[in-house]
């Protein structure tokens, strides 16, 4: 039988809009059937149109006025929080939440770590450690208080009372990308939570999850959700929603070296050249210019866009290669800061798609 496909988007609210707003938007979600309503987590964003909210305090106040839509953090990082605060406040979230609560993690970006003066090497050594100390945490109690001594922590005697059991742990999905991030996902993490793919290197990169899964002897019942989080685009007419979602799918892809070597290895990107730049703004306009040289074509074989037709479409590609969870940042033609310009984009969204996969679901079950 067909698994049914569970869909998301992500949330927020610009410069001039009350926090109500974004309490709106996550009611406007769940009463349109979506499954799950993320948020980032940015100290700064690099543009004035942006505000940047703690992602718990408000997945809190959101859990606390939504009955049924999950709520999502996508992603924090083990160097901004410690892992003993992220465990406290991705706890008590779940607790608000009664269970609907999912921890994105990453190993960070430098635009949010170093204008506060916080670490920006070993990125993957201080997630992987940060990971299993959030773990110890969750596990620890007045009566089991954990010690450890680590390359970047140390914990002695240490224990958190949030008053979860280990099967009210959040599910926590992994942002990876590089060999090694998907090696540790199959390895610990309970969904992938990946950007800029195609179906093709989606599916190979899956592979090598579910091969460490293997590897690691993990249980038949701790499987993996492979999600798909992406920028997303749906219109009347094809030409409409490309127009929308290329400059954005472009952005990511020069954001994102490595995910572009994979998808196309013949068009140049001169790497991470904006970390040398101190300033977040310049930042931004340094992406903007490597963006401008990826083609169009290439940049949106890894997003959903179009026709609600196309999507399907599209989707059932991703579907066809593993992944069960979409999650998406609408592109309105103003822009991904132009507000309620996203629930109509949203409304013909579950209409059109997220009601036909349902159907397709009902049908052969």
């Amino acid at each position: 039988m067909k698994p049914r496909l569970s869909f998301g988007s992500r949330i927020h609210i610009h410069v001039g809009e009350q926090f109500d707003t974004l309490v709106h938007r996550a009611h406007f979600l769940e009463e349109n059937g979506f499954d799950t309503v993320l948020l980032d987590d940015h100290l700064l964003y690099g543009t004035s149109s942006a505000i940047a909210l703690d992602p718990f305090s408000a997945a809190a106040a959101i859990a606390n006025r939504t009955k049924r839509i999950k709520v999502g953090v996508a992603v924090t990082d083990l160097v901004r929080r410690h892992p003993a605060i992220l465990a406290q406040a991705s706890g008590t979230v779940t607790a608000i939440a009664n269970g609907r609560f999912v921890l994105g993690l990453g190993s960070g970006d430098l635009m949010n770590q170093a204008p506060f003066g916080l670490p920006t090497d070993h990125r993957f050594a201080r997630f992987r450690e940060g990971v299993m100390l959030l773990k110890m945490l969750w596990s620890s109690s007045i009566e089991k208080p954990v010690s450890y001594k680590g390359r970047f922590h140390n914990l002695t005697n240490a224990y958190l009372q949030t008053g979860l059991t280990e099967r009210d742990w959040p599910p926590l999905y992994f942002a990876a990308f590089g060999d090694k991030m998907l090696r540790f996902t199959g390895e610990e993490a309970d969904g992938w939570i990946p950007h800029c793919h195609t179906p093709e290197t989606y599916g190979k990169d899956l592979a090598v999850i579910d091969a460490s899964a293997r590897q690691a002897s993990r249980p038949s019942d701790q499987t993996i959700v492979p999600s798909y989080y992406t920028v997303a685009s749906i219109a009347n007419t094809r030409g409409e929603a490309d127009a929308d979602v290329v400059g954005p799918a472009k952005f990511f892809l020069a954001l994102i070296p490595e995910a572009l070597r994979k998808i196309d290895p013949s068009i140049q990107h001169p790497g991470r050249v904006w970390e040398k730049n101190p300033d977040p703004r310049a930042q931004r306009e340094i992406i903007r210019k490597i963006a401008s040289l990826i083609p169009s074509e290439t940049a949106l074989n890894t997003v959903i866009h179009g026709t609600p037709s196309d999507c399907i479409e599209q989707i059932s590609s991703y579907a066809k290669e593993g992944c069960r969870e979409f999650l998406l940042t609408f592109t309105p033609p103003s822009g991904l800061w132009s507000g309620d310009e996203m629930l109509p984009i949203a409304r013909l969204f579950s209409e059109g798609v997220i009601r036909y996969f349902l159907e397709e679901y009902d049908q052969v079950r």
